[in-house]
């Protein structure tokens, strides 16, 4: 189907949809989703509770004196939809009644704020004004997520300088923080791993390639909020199954207003990393190293011309240290030495991060009916000694990072008629990440002698990312009776370019193998060379797009429902002529990603709201579905691909002399190749989402809310060895054992060896039980704390995400694999806090010890991660898949539990001048130095030859110790810090 009938179709879909959602009339309608806009709405009454119609309500930003007018119906509703977020008063005033304002409200992104107004008897010179937020209940939300104010990001602890790690403190998510500017790790995001839309302002910033990417770093000293919504959101968004991480930036106001900021993170003030002995003394001992930081922040705002146009700017340069040392036995050193590497070749790699951020942006009131906003975000990224660094790796196979990305943003609201509304959102963001030789990088060839050193040049040089992704949503917002319809389109191109490094490695069993090559004596015996032939890689692009429509109707005056539905598209590209495969030579596009969602939120009280949501959520195509397939696809021997050539005691005519970097090798040199292909039966994954709360206000500015949540996801990505048949023997457990040997009778398609299948069908289950407490900013104090119980199970493994990405272990039997998600986490608790104590003491000494303090704390504890036991031998001769003991479920084992304080002080030094005022800052990870592992050794040894036991059957048990962690030891910071 073309896409010009696609398109068509849908419009006609949609245009049905319309027609059904505005064939309805009664009350205006209050709820509304938005990006990065917010509603107000109540309603207008008398003394006795009369509604009033025909009141004039002015809405009016008190930051940028933005102002927007609305009129009561017939029942008293008004309702003032995509406002810009930032402090509000709401005016009424009527015909023989005083004019009544209220002041000091806050409006957060997508919130949908009500201000029930009720005026007295008077004239307009009695003019009533009261000072107050809104009601902490929101009787107007659906979804689960929450909102982290300004009072968060900018005095919550943040060593990593990285925004996204807030993330982790919404209900139902849990994973581990990203110490540098990464994502977050091991993400659970509705039972699923790594399911996030990231968004800036609410426009791209979600990398495509695999699930849960983001795709530029961002900066605090400009990302003002954070909207989360990780479960059942409204037809309005998509492209996700999982979590909508929407970062909104900073604007202009109508004050001049700013801040400067430096960081700094000294060798002492970090403890030994986990895992780590910091004692050159001990066995295995190292010196501990230096995690260095300098950070220096700054931004500005303020009004170009007053209450008409506004400008932001922000600039952040962080340098970061991470060496990370090497541990090359001395006895290899100095064999090494003997044949000529270099000493200084086995130091310590002097990683160091260099960072910059810069965001420009600027706001224009156009006039009342026209609001505008512009943003441009530059992010560079120079990383020396990034990759091949410590371990085995000496300094000349080391290779530097390089990453930098260009985003332009903008965002049109334009009021039509106080009823219709059309908001405009475009965005271009570039980024080009790729590894390049670092000075100390060697000419080549990578030379690696197997568990002892690899040296002499690199195999990770020359491999680049580059995406350029030119994206629209155009949304169109209709008041009409009792409902408030909304309906809309979004477009997205994505433009990749993938290479792979370029590089050639000789591999030799041993020192003398090598020693014997470098002089010549056998200079064509080793174990393996692997060698890039021209440049190997593939650029494509690929096409999103999405119809919306729905509706929110005010049923009653305390019931409110939504319902909607959205279609999704996501076109493959056409694959180029000649694939050798028959599973590569075209990629099918799904046609049929209807979602239907419907909500309902119920206030049996004024202080309790009750929320039903359940919907169909479709999951965007990672474009490495078709990468992987386009690039490894067997077609070696012609235009670029990597040459893999065994070695041999007898070389011949294939085995080219070391050090020698073949330039072309025959196609008749290599083994039967192993490719990628994707099923033609390809489907999107989707999940089916329903979550239940009940919230409940405890006091003015508290509230407590219950909730459960249930995903079920359907057609989940998974990979299996398509080209295994006729099996030679079963396991003890049933499963099939299959030859190596590469025939017409062990193979489906004899011409290649292994077909890693990206196939669909897998199936997710996940349940959880939520319990939040938030207290609004008052009294000095700000918390949100959450509790989170839940269990998640796969069928298979996942495929396609950062984090995982492994082949069922029986390719005939995938439910062989259904067991616990590898990011199940039974129990996560988070906890946000921020205390600016405003206790008042008649002794000034003492009220200025206690006044002017900023505490502030992240809790992150949680269930350890869930771990896989696993064996080395291919017990099923399947080569792609990890094999397990005989009758061990996946992911059966879990790793210590997670405890992690991070904590910030600061301390306001006075205010000078009326408005500028020094702090100091002490922040820090980890504050407890608690040693958080997050894997451990699952290794088991198993009987490989029939004997007494069958084989597979464990003979010695994983030691169960640690060995690796994502997580930090403790870390403190010291800064200076100007507000003004």
């Amino acid at each position: 189907m073309s896409i010009a009938r696609t398109l068509r179709l849908s419009f006609r879909g949609l245009a049905l949809a319309a027609a059904l959602l505005t064939s309805m009339a009664s009350i205006p309608a209050w709820g509304q989703s938005q990006s990065i806009n917010g509603t107000i709405r109540g309603l207008i009454s008398d003394s006795t509770g009369a509604a009033i119609a025909g009141a004039t309500v002015t809405v009016k930003n008190l930051d940028t004196g933005y102002t927007r007018i609305a009129t009561s119906a017939a029942n008293g509703a008004y309702i003032a939809p995509d406002l810009p977020i930032g402090t509000y008063s709401v005016s009424a005033q009527s015909q023989g009644f005083a004019p009544l304002t209220q002041t000091g409200v806050h409006l957060g992104p997508g919130s949908d704020t009500v201000i029930d107004e009720q005026l007295q008897p008077g004239s307009t010179a009695t003019e009533v004004q009261v000072t107050g937020d809104a009601p902490i209940l929101e009787p107007a939300r659906f979804d689960l997520g929450r909102t982290i104010a300004a009072q968060e990001t900018q005095n919550l602890p943040l060593t990593s300088r990285n925004p996204y790690n807030f993330i982790l403190f919404q209900p139902g998510v849990s994973g581990h923080p990203n110490p540098e500017n990464g994502i977050p790790r091991t993400l659970n995001t509705n039972g699923l791993v790594d399911r996030v839309n990231f968004q800036l302002d609410g426009m791209v910033d979600t990398e495509t390639d695999r699930y849960g990417l983001r795709l530029f770093a961002i900066s605090d000293s400009y990302v003002q909020q954070i909207e989360t919504i990780s479960n059942s959101f409204a037809p309005e968004f998509g492209n996700t199954a999982g979590v909508i991480y929407n970062s909104i930036t900073y604007s202009g106001t109508n004050a001049y207003h700013g801040s400067a900021q430096y960081l700094w993170r000294p060798k002492a003030a970090s403890s030994c990393p986990i895992l780590n002995t910091c004692n050159p003394a001990l066995p295995g001992g190292v010196i501990k190293p230096s995690l260095h930081v300098d950070d220096f922040v700054g931004n500005v705002g303020g009004p170009i011309v007053k209450d008409k146009l506004f400008f932001f700017v922000a600039y952040e340069h962080l340098k970061r240290a991470n060496p990370t040392a090497n541990t090359i036995t001395p006895a290899t050193q100095t064999a090494l030495e003997a044949l000529g590497v270099n000493a200084s070749d086995f130091g310590t790699a002097a990683t160091v991060q260099y960072a910059q951020w810069a965001d420009f942006r600027g706001d224009w009131t156009i006039n009342r009916k026209n609001q505008f906003f512009v943003r441009y975000n530059y992010f560079r990224n120079r990383y020396p000694f990034n990759t091949n660094i410590g371990g085995l790796y000496a300094l000349s196979a080391a290779a530097d990072f390089q990453d930098r990305a260009h985003i332009i943003g903008a965002q049109l609201v334009t009021t039509l008629t106080p009823t219709l509304l059309n908001e405009f959102r475009g965005s271009w963001p570039y980024r080009n990440e790729h590894h390049v030789a670092d000075p100390l990088t060697g000419p080549g060839p990578m030379v690696t002698i197997s568990g002892l050193a690899n040296f002499g040049g690199s195999n990770g040089v020359g491999d680049k990312f580059q995406e350029k992704i030119p994206s629209f949503n155009d949304n169109v917002t209709w008041i009409r009776g009792g409902h408030t319809i909304k309906f809309g389109v979004g477009f997205q191109k994505n433009n990749d370019t993938q290479l792979a490094d370029v590089y050639t490695q000789y591999t030799f069993a041993s020192i003398a193998q090598y020693a014997a090559a470098k002089n010549g004596t056998h200079a064509n015996v080793y174990s393996s060379l692997a060698a890039s032939i021209g440049r190997p890689g593939a650029a494509y692009h690929s096409i999103f797009f999405n119809f919306f429509a729905q509706d929110t109707w005010q049923f009653r005056k305390n019931l409110l429902l939504t319902f909607g539905a959205r279609y999704d598209q996501y076109r493959a590209p056409t694959p180029p002529a000649g694939e050798p495969f028959i599973y590569t030579q075209s990629f099918n596009t799904p046609l049929g990603n209807i979602s239907p969602r419907v909500g309902i939120a119920y206030s049996p009280t004024s202080t309790t709201v009750v929320r039903l949501n359940a919907g169909i959520f479709y999951e965007a195509t990672p474009t490495n579905t078709w990468y992987n397939p386009l690039y490894n696809n067997g077609a070696v021997g012609t235009n670029n691909y990597i040459a893999s050539i065994a070695g041999s005691a007898t070389p011949g005519p294939c085995q080219p002399n070391f050090p020698n970097s073949p330039q072309s090798v025959p196609a008749s040199c290599f083994p039967t190749q192993s490719i990628y292909g994707l099923t033609p039966h390809f489907k999107n994954e989707y999940t089916w989402n329903a979550n239940l709360q009940v919230q409940q206000q405890l006091a003015k500015n508290d509230a407590l809310t219950l909730g459960y949540i249930m995903t079920n996801g359907r057609n989940m990505q998974l990979l299996r060895n398509l080209n295994l048949i006729n099996p030679t023997s079963y396991l003890a457990d049933g499963r099939p054992v299959f030859s190596t040997t590469v025939s017409a009778t062990t193979r489906l398609y004899p011409q290649f060896n292994n077909i890693t299948l990206i196939d669909v069908g897998s199936n997710s289950s996940f349940n959880g039980l939520t319990a939040t407490y938030d207290h609004r900013f008052s009294a000095g104090l700000l918390a949100s704390i959450s509790y989170t119980w839940s269990h998640a199970i796969s069928n298979t493994p996942e495929a396609n995400s950062y984090e995982f990405s492994t082949p069922v272990e029986d390719p005939t039997d995938p439910l062989r694999d259904r067991g616990n998600s590898g990011i199940n986490r039974p129990n996560a608790f988070t906890a946000s806090v921020v205390y600016q104590p405003n206790t008042h003491f008649k002794n000034r000494y003492l009220n200025g010890a206690v006044a002017n303090n900023t505490f502030a704390v992240l809790g992150n504890m949680s269930s350890g991660d869930q771990q896989n036991i696993t064996v080395s031998p291919k017990l099923n001769g399947d080569a792609i898949a990890t094999s397990r003991p005989l009758f061990v479920g996946r992911n059966s084992v879990r790793g210590p539990s997670i405890y992690q304080y991070d904590v910030r002080y600061t301390r306001t030094l006075g205010t000078y001048f009326e408005r500028v005022s020094p702090k100091i800052i002490i922040e820090a990870n980890n504050v407890f130095n608690h040693s958080n592992v997050t894997t451990i050794n699952t290794t088991a040894t198993v009987a490989t030859t029939a004997g007494a036991v069958p084989i597979g059957t464990i003979t010695t048990q994983p030691t169960f110790l640690p060995t690796s962690t994502l997580l930090e030891a403790r870390i403190l910071q010291f800064g200076l810090k100007i507000d003004f």
